[in-house]
């Protein structure tokens, strides 16, 4: 006579139980085809399975940050080395601090980190540079056009690019909702000359520019937009104004040993 399959959670624990060490794989199976016996344990231990959530999300999160703080360190003695040459910038060229800027200008979080920019160029007049590198996502039609046009108009005047460059993201909206109407608009509005910008935002060595910025900011393992390289260290995403001076004011405190 055959032995009828262990079917209810009281069975399937037993057999746990009696098993001298049981497997991952077996724990699972049994509370994968009877979630109930996980419920009743948590219903009965509240406290406890709560305790345990929180210390094991507070233990993931330590270990996130030491594992960020440990890339930073890296970096701070391995900067990454982007490519800068024929690249305009805002800010004095000479600045012992470089901050790469990988955007998209359709990006909220683009948007939303330009006016901490505008802190760090103004509270470190001199001291720091801004080059802005182009990374539109896919996700956002409107922004390769922008980020296309912004590198046309940089080979005419440097400082039209970066009023581009403000006014992209100052009437995002009307980008998102345009496109290549408002891009062209805004172009007119900085006093690029419109012809040859319109030219140039086609031809193969902006597009090759652009292409070369996506493939470096994949290389250096951004996923998302903003991204910033400050003199080699990478930081990801959209953040207040305290930790780009953190990275800023470390630099500049190594910059006179550099020289």
């Amino acid at each position: 006579m055959r032995l009828r399959l262990v079917a209810s959670p009281c069975a399937a624990l037993l057999l746990l139980a009696c098993s001298r060490d049981p497997s991952p794989a077996a724990v699972e199976r049994v509370l994968v085809s009877h979630p109930e016996v996980l419920a009743a344990a948590i219903k009965a231990h509240p406290t406890e399975f709560m305790d345990a959530v929180n210390g094991a999300l507070q233990a993931a999160q330590a270990a996130q940050q030491q594992a960020a703080q440990d890339k930073m360190e890296e970096e701070f003695r391995n900067p990454k080395r982007p490519d800068l040459a024929g690249r305009v910038s805002l800010g004095n060229p000479a600045a012992p601090v470089t901050i790469v800027e990988y955007t998209d200008f359709e990006c909220p979080y683009c948007r939303r980190e330009v006016a901490v920019l505008h802190q760090v160029l103004q509270s470190y007049s001199g001291q720091v540079r801004l080059v802005v590198k182009q990374t539109p996502l896919s996700i956002h039609p409107n922004a390769m056009p922008a980020a296309l046009m912004f590198e046309a108009i940089a080979l005419q005047d440097a400082a039209k690019a970066f009023r581009f460059y403000e006014l992209m993201y100052a009437e995002q909206s009307r980008l998102e909702a345009e496109g290549q109407s408002f891009v062209a608009e805004a172009a007119r509005r900085v006093g690029a000359d419109l012809p040859r910008a319109l030219r140039d935002q086609q031809s193969d060595a902006v597009g090759a520019r652009v292409a070369a910025d996506q493939a470096e900011g994949q290389a250096f393992g951004f996923t998302g937009t903003p991204g910033f390289l400050i003199n080699g260290v990478a930081i990801e995403g959209a953040h207040p104004l305290e930790a780009l001076t953190r990275i800023i004011d470390r630099q500049l405190a190594a910059a006179p040993a550099a020289h």
